[in-house]
């Protein structure tokens, strides 16, 4: 079965048992999309970022738990690039591999011999359950540091019922006095990298964001789909025609299509600015970055008010569980509301044009 088909087939189980199907799993890690962005030396396909952004909207499009299982885990797999090589060989050495995780430093470590004792509880762990190793954010005495820790130091918590994104298995997990030897703990910034490349020049914290914003795309995309069909099909009740024939509706459809076209266009556009700059070894300047930011803010809201719009045009059969419009409108939502598409990078945007010097040290 083409991956897409089974995707779209195994979605509905999926959100029952708020984890994505063992065939699924299995066709992600066959394909190699867990590893689109990591380097060749461990299985990767080395993809340019606007082209893995096309692919996490096309799997968003088939069900947005899985687009954003394959975010996650291809952003935690680019961490390849910047360990020293025999931590990354220790880590990513198994192509097959699952690694994920959150970066946000909530991991506290004391130094001991060859490393550190750490402690920490972290959320939004997406596909910690299928990981071999798991990345905690970690704040050491030497500053915060992206640790990875193997599977069997990680307890796993079942905290994930959610209003969307339910197949994700984003739980809350936690470790105590884990040792971390100080190989397996990396800052991406401003370091020389394990593995030369052009994506350790571009900049990392906004690896999430454009993830991110790509998961609500697709998931928009495929609201539109949904809508288009309905209507074709729906004659309201108390209507005599088909959606399809109403105006009302082929206003709205049109307007959907172009708000979301011109988001998708504008993320792809200042995305491959940053991309063709990082292919030439210059580092991101700060409007090209804020820009970026504006762009994946701009599509996430784009994409969750489209969402909205095509699920209210289905009226009465949107709400049901076997329409797929209830699910990417809960999806959408969920995904929007990370805060690396918040609208308070809006807000640095303005500032940095403006003059005002915001802090861009997470951009």
């Amino acid at each position: 079965m083409d991956l897409h088909a089974l995707i779209r087939a195994e979605a509905p189980v999926a959100e029952q048992q708020r984890a994505l199907t063992e065939p699924v799993l299995t066709a992600l890690v066959d394909h190699g999309v867990h590893r689109l962005i990591a380097p060749k030396r461990y299985g990767g396909a080395e993809l340019g970022l606007p082209q893995w952004s096309r692919e996490v909207q096309e799997l968003s499009r088939s069900d947005a738990s899985t687009g954003w299982t394959a975010m996650t885990t291809t952003i935690s797999s680019s961490l390849a690039w910047y360990l020293p090589t025999d931590a990354a060989d220790e880590v990513f050495g198994d192509p097959r591999a699952l690694i994920a995780g959150t970066a946000a430093p909530l991991g506290k470590a004391v130094e001991t011999d060859g490393g550190y004792r750490v402690t920490g509880r972290w959320g939004w762990g997406s596909a910690v359950t299928h990981a071999s190793w798991v990345i905690g954010g970690t704040l050491t005495p030497v500053g915060p540091r992206l640790a990875v820790y193997p599977r069997e130091d990680v307890t796993i918590h079942d905290t994930w019922h959610a209003a969307g994104l339910r197949a994700t298995s984003s739980h809350e997990f936690s470790l105590t006095n884990a040792f971390l030897p100080s190989r397996r703990a990396v800052w991406p910034i401003g370091i020389a990298p394990g593995i030369e490349g052009p994506i350790t020049v571009f900049p990392y914290f906004s690896f999430l964001a454009v993830g991110v914003a790509s998961v609500c795309l697709g998931v928009a995309r495929r609201a539109i789909d949904e809508i288009e069909a309905l209507a074709v099909e729906k004659v309201p009740q108390y209507a005599t025609s088909r959606l399809a024939e109403q105006t009302g509706v082929q206003i709205e459809l049109a307007l959907m299509e172009a708000r979301l076209s011109s988001a998708t266009a504008f993320l792809h556009e200042t995305l491959s600015a940053a991309w063709d700059a990082a292919l030439t070894g210059a580092a991101a300047a700060d409007p090209v970055k804020a820009r970026l930011r504006l762009a994946c803010s701009f599509a996430s809201g784009e994409a969750t008010d489209v969402t909205q719009k095509a699920f209210a045009a289905g009226g009465g059969s949107s709400v049901f569980e076997s329409s797929a419009l209830q699910r990417c409108l809960r999806d959408a939502h969920v995904a929007a509301q990370h805060t690396v598409v918040s609208r308070r990078m809006l807000e640095t945007y303005s500032m940095l044009k403006l003059g005002l010097a915001p802090d861009m040290t997470r951009f």
